[in-house]
């Protein structure tokens, strides 16, 4: 094998190796919320987050298990080869979407549930879906290459030796409908939920005439839940914010090596890939935790001063709100990845503080069954006239 090729296995290795040792950071690092969710799911709480956090976990642990056992395992030949070498590849768009399935249900609920925003969504996410597919396994190569030697990792503190064995892996073309087109997808797909969810957050916002701030203006209370909302809000937005930069840097430059022939290398591309998978799996994971960790305080700290009202309710439209939510649920048994529990926006009833005089009616139904005696009395046909003349002559 020539220089070139043993310098471009090099740097494979090396990002392979990075990718490993980041991806087992971050597991260990987030074990103990694993083991919250796996409480929370076996007692029937939080099980979308459940669902979403493990799914993204174990599929990226997969994905990346499998394209680096092919990289490095030593076992493999051709003929192996040839069986297994687009298996990482496929499970790369499974991990692709259910990181996009993420940010589209995030999307969604803080759309407040809206039904065309929803049916867009869906429609987009499988669009991109079976475009991802279709330009990831079209016109996939195999790789094979042979031994070249050994790797040496030195650093100030350790030493690792690799043996560098015969590698399997595929090569996606850099033609059109290449393997560089599904990071292109991905990458607008990203953008447009991101926009959907900053402009929800953006609208979330509360007014000094609505029903949230006239319920949690509090005259004993220390802690303002107006502003702990916009705080909210605005962490939630930084995330995302955050989750789009830096999942879009890394399709940009997946994107560079399939697509840029003098750095569409077989290794190098592959290596790429695994670095992505890393980026992917950690981004996701974090933006799921910090989701409940928003869904949790906005719960224990909001909700629980606000069904507390110290002031007087102007209007009518208020006091049935305000009663009407002393009956209803507030369970926190669901993850709704961040569905608001009050209407934050400013509502056009909300703009001025009417006086309004508040009518209480209690109606009162009665079913009256009447006994047969009751029904001799109470009848007035002929023949009842002339049975009661009859009993009066006696």
């Amino acid at each position: 094998m020539s220089r070139a090729s043993e310098t471009s296995y090099e740097i494979s290795a090396y990002l392979r190796v990075a990718s490993l040792a980041i991806a087992s950071y971050d597991y260990l690092q987030t074990l103990p919320f694993e083991f919250r969710i796996w409480r929370e799911a076996w007692k029937g709480r939080q099980l979308t987050l459940a669902s979403l956090f493990l799914l993204i976990r174990y599929t990226s642990i997969l994905v990346l298990t499998l394209s680096n056992v092919s990289f490095f395992y030593s076992g493999f030949d051709r003929e192996a080869c040839s069986k297994i070498y687009a298996i990482p590849a496929l499970f790369k768009v499974v991990q692709a979407m259910v990181s996009q399935a993420i940010l589209g249900l995030r999307a969604y609920n803080l759309s407040r549930k809206s039904t065309k925003i929803g049916y867009s969504l869906l429609l987009f996410y499988l669009a991109v879906s079976i475009l991802e597919w279709l330009t990831t396994a079209q016109h996939r190569t195999m790789v094979f290459i042979g031994p070249i030697g050994k790797l040496v990792f030195s650093t100030k503190y350790f030493a690792l030796q690799l043996n560098c064995n015969p590698s399997c892996g595929s090569h996606s073309p850099t033609s059109a409908w290449g393997g560089w087109v599904s990071y292109v997808v991905a990458i607008l797909y990203n953008f447009v939920t991101t926009v959907v969810c900053m402009f929800f957050l953006l609208r979330m916002k509360t007014s000094n005439g609505s029903m949230m701030a006239r319920v949690t203006r509090m005259r004993a209370m220390q802690i303002d839940s107006v502003v702990l909302f916009r705080l909210l809000n605005l962490r939630m937005l930084v995330d995302g914010l955050w989750y789009f930069v830096v999942l879009t840097a890394s399709n940009f430059v997946n994107l560079l090596f399939n697509r840029l022939t003098s750095l569409s290398d077989t290794v190098q591309q592959t290596a790429a890939a695994s670095l992505g998978y890393c980026v992917t799996w950690i981004m996701s994971q974090r933006l799921l935790i910090h989701l409940y960790e928003v869904s949790v305080e906005r719960r224990n700290d909001s909700i629980g001063a606000a069904v507390t009202i110290t002031q007087q309710i102007a209007t009518a439209r208020d006091v049935s709100h305000a009663i009407r939510s002393q009956f209803e649920s507030k369970s926190a048994g669901r993850f709704d990845l961040t569905v608001p529990d009050f209407d934050l926006e400013s509502a056009p009833y909300a703009a001025e503080d009417e006086e309004a005089s508040v009518h209480v009616r209690i109606e009162r139904t009665v079913r009256m069954e009447p006994m047969p005696r009751v029904y001799n009395l109470e009848d007035y046909s002929r023949t009842a006239r002339s049975a009661i003349a009859s009993r009066s002559r006696r």
